[in-house]
């Protein structure tokens, strides 16, 4: 009876102290997603302030270089358009995929100095949230940004919605931290 006793209490503190360090591991993965999060939105911000390159965005057809369209670098790929020129949508970025079941997103990867690049149109499937080639940043992070228009009139002109989210996985699975902002052309 003692015997079954003690292993019942052993069991039930192992089972507690596993608990908390899964827990604790959560909240600090949940804190350094954000973090990232805001790093990338701030990694936006500063692009749009300096004017820096959009990068292959000309995919689409379109002629948009950087955030004014007035950026002659070299990583701008000698084009002269500016995103507050483009509506993000048009069958690409921003509608919905052929059967209309779920939206199709313009993602990017943002680089240290704000240059975006381009990826991909990316409707999100059950198996596989996001697109290949995403950003991984930390151990077991990947930090994508989702540019779209802040609303269906002009307003696309002067504000585009710029979504950071931060993927990972662990001992329960998939999890996401997602920041939102609205900038506003300068």
């Amino acid at each position: 009876m003692v015997i079954t006793v003690t292993v019942l209490i052993v069991g039930a503190l192992t089972f507690a102290t596993i608990s908390a360090l899964r827990n604790a591991q959560f909240a600090t993965n949940q804190a350094q997603a954000t973090k990232l999060a805001q790093d990338g939105i701030e990694k936006v911000r500063i692009g749009r302030d300096r004017n820096q390159c959009i990068k292959n965005l000309d995919s689409l057809g379109t002629q948009v270089n950087s955030w004014d369209g007035n950026n002659s670098s070299i990583d701008c790929n000698n084009l002269s358009g500016s995103i507050w020129d483009y509506r993000i949508g048009g069958g690409h970025c921003g509608d919905s995929d052929i059967q209309g079941s779920s939206p199709t997103y313009c993602y990017f990867n943002i680089k240290n100095d704000g240059i975006l690049e381009y990826l991909t149109s990316y409707s999100p499937k059950k198996d596989m949230k996001y697109p290949p080639n995403v950003e991984e940043v930390g151990s077991s992070f990947k930090r994508m940004v989702i540019l779209s228009d802040y609303s269906e009139n002009d307003s696309f002109k002067t504000q585009k919605t710029v979504t950071v989210i931060v993927a990972w996985n662990d001992f329960s699975g998939f999890h996401e931290s997602k920041l939102t902002t609205i900038l506003g052309k300068l």
